[in-house]
């Protein structure tokens, strides 16, 4: 005599692999390529500043050109690190802080409209900021987009770990360190500030080129087709007793 469970041992077994199929895989840190600015001009207070410089991402090297309020900057990979402590600037989705200490300082003391320019499209950009406001002073970048914050925490001034807040495209810190994404294919970022201090920084990041991933639903679709065939085979074996 057949037995009754073989129908559902099937059914399960389906189930099972479409399930398996469906699971996403699990979300790891991106690695990222950091602009080396080459060369800057200081802005004066009437006269607006400009900055120059590259990322390379795997073959591709993108130029980038900033201008507006710089009244200081680190080029060529001189001068002291800003990025520490590495953990403000690293988390769930990047994987690495700037190891070059380059920076384009801010102070936001004058109506500048401060503007990143991208030679090609670039997806997703972040941009890593430092020391955004102080204690009591709060210092707002006005994007023309709207940034999500990745990741804060302190920096070389102490700060706090959530110093940085976000409201529509506005980006505000009161000494806030972190990283702050833009979604889309973006070849220009703009922005104005409100209020101004004495000494702000960023530096601009995109996703290095990494392998490809060995794609895993067809290894899942292996192992169901697997399941499927056993339990035929005892389904065989079992009529063939009965």
């Amino acid at each position: 005599m057949k037995s009754p469970k073989i129908p559902a041992l099937l059914a399960a077994t389906f189930l099972i692999v479409i399930a398996m199929q469906a699971v996403p895989a699990l979300a790891t840190p991106v690695t990222y390529s950091y602009v080396n600015w080459t060369a800057a001009t200081m802005s004066n207070g009437s006269t607006s500043g400009s900055a120059t410089g590259t990322i390379t991402a795997g073959s591709q090297t993108i130029n980038v050109s900033y201008t507006g309020d710089v009244p200081g900057a680190q080029t060529n990979g001189s001068g002291q690190n800003y990025y520490l402590p590495a953990s403000t600037f690293e988390n769930s989705t990047v994987a690495n802080a700037p190891t070059s200490p380059d920076i384009i300082q801010l102070a936001e003391g004058y109506p500048y409209t401060d503007t990143l320019t991208f030679s090609s499209a670039i997806v997703n950009p972040i941009i890593d900021i430092v020391s955004l406001g102080a204690p009591g002073n709060t210092v707002s970048y006005n994007f023309n987009a709207a940034p999500t914050i990745l990741g804060q925490g302190t920096d070389d001034w102490n700060g706090c770990n959530t110093c940085l807040t976000v409201s529509g495209n506005t980006l505000s810190g009161t000494e806030g360190s972190g990283v702050i994404q833009f979604d889309g294919t973006i070849t220009s970022i703009s922005w104005t500030a409100t209020g101004g201090e004495y000494w702000n920084g960023i530096t601009v990041g995109e996703v290095a080129a990494a392998p490809t991933p060995t794609p895993e639903p067809g290894s899942i679709l292996l192992l169901g087709t697997g399941l499927m065939g056993l339990a035929l085979l005892v389904r065989r074996k079992i009529g063939l007793s009965a």
